[in-house]
């Protein structure tokens, strides 16, 4: 046998032999791993069935177990496996407040975020024994973490306060932080408290917030269908001196609840702003007034979209045309708009009509 072929054999097998090796090394690691998970369960069932029927309180010892995150996350996982445990973990949770976040307060960024979740799955609602967690939650939202100020506000808006939430967006607000609009919004979604109180709350100081924070505000009513501050987004969104994306989060919010006075709003909207360098709010009201498939009294709103598709904005034109494809424009009305010679407009009106019947046909 050539030496080449042989050299190449025994790689070859070398290769072998050690991946064999780490695969047998992987399944020993991972089996050692699902023990050692399993015992740190064990024990938490062990402590909290001694618990069950004691006033909470646990000695050092125990408590210094919570800044493993491994022991962390045991001790949630059993609490939720029976109500008796969860009783007790609820009582170890309101006896040891001041203890825990005290614990916590010299441990890494992870750590007290990854304690921050924790106490966010229990949903401590009881303002008797949620003070010191309230105080120190709102502590983490001036870290640099964004994962910590992140599972921080979770923690918060499970205490179901109203005016907890304000106070965490008054010191967000305050230091300035940027914080992604999305997660704001879906984060109040999780409010344990009365979302409309809530939400009258977040607006009496609505204009003290930044940008974001506005933004994430008429978000959240929007996912949460709260609709009884439209009047006063109606009147941010036609004023052109507020910034183009919080008026376009308020055309979305007020536009999902159909009606006579919303689409005289959105029709005013457009005729305002389909040709205007901030064409954003027409382009979003424009798509809105498809909705508002009204028989008897929609010319008004087919006659804005037939002016609107010749806009100059390609998203303002091809949002004109699918609404006009939804309010099912008469062919006379196509025939004026093949008058007009706009052969761009007739093309995007011809294409959004094909899309929807073929949306139809397939049941969509």
């Amino acid at each position: 046998m050539p030496i080449p072929v042989i050299i190449i054999t025994l790689i070859s097998l070398a290769l072998i032999a050690s991946g064999l090796i780490l695969n047998e090394w992987t399944s020993g690691n991972k089996a050692s791993l699902a023990r050692k998970s399993a015992r740190r369960h064990m024990r938490w069932r062990l402590i909290l069935k001694k618990y069950e029927n004691s006033n909470g309180t646990i000695p050092d010892g125990i408590i210094r177990l919570f800044l493993n995150p491994e022991n962390l996350a045991a001790f949630a996982d059993v609490a939720f496996e029976s109500v008796e445990s969860l009783s007790a973990a609820f009582g170890i949770l309101y006896r040891n407040e001041r203890a825990f976040c005290s614990l916590f307060g010299s441990a890494s960024d992870d750590l007290r975020s990854f304690f921050a979740y924790t106490i966010s799955t229990f949903q401590i609602t009881d303002k008797e024994h949620n003070g010191i967690y309230k105080k120190t939650m709102l502590s983490y939202l001036t870290k640099d973490s964004v994962y910590l100020r992140q599972n921080a506000l979770l923690a918060i808006y499970s205490f179901g306060d109203e005016s907890l939430v304000i106070d965490a967006f008054h010191t967000i607000n305050k230091k300035r932080f940027y914080h992604n609009e999305r997660l704001l919004a879906d984060g109040l979604l999780t409010f344990t408290g009365d979302k409309i109180l809530l939400s009258r709350c977040l607006m009496n100081v609505f204009d003290s917030f930044d940008k974001h924070c506005k933004i994430a505000i008429i978000n959240f009513m929007r996912y949460a269908e709260i609709h009884d501050h439209d009047e006063r987004f109606m009147e941010m969104a036609c004023n052109e001196e507020i910034d183009t994306d919080i008026r376009c989060a308020a055309i979305r919010l007020f536009a999902k609840k159909p009606g006579k006075k919303v689409n005289k709003v959105l029709i005013k909207i457009i005729n305002s702003c389909a040709n205007s360098d901030v064409w954003e709010p027409a382009s979003v009201a424009a798509s809105a007034l498809g909705d508002y498939d009204d028989h008897d009294g929609n010319n008004e709103a087919i006659d804005c979209l037939l002016e609107s598709i010749h806009s100059k904005w390609w998203y303002v034109r091809i949002n004109s045309s699918k609404s006009l494809s939804k309010l099912r424009i008469s062919q006379n009305k196509i025939k004026e708009l093949e008058a007009s010679k706009d052969a761009f407009a007739m093309e995007e009106l011809s294409y959004a009509i094909d899309e929807l019947q073929m949306a139809l046909d397939r049941g969509i």
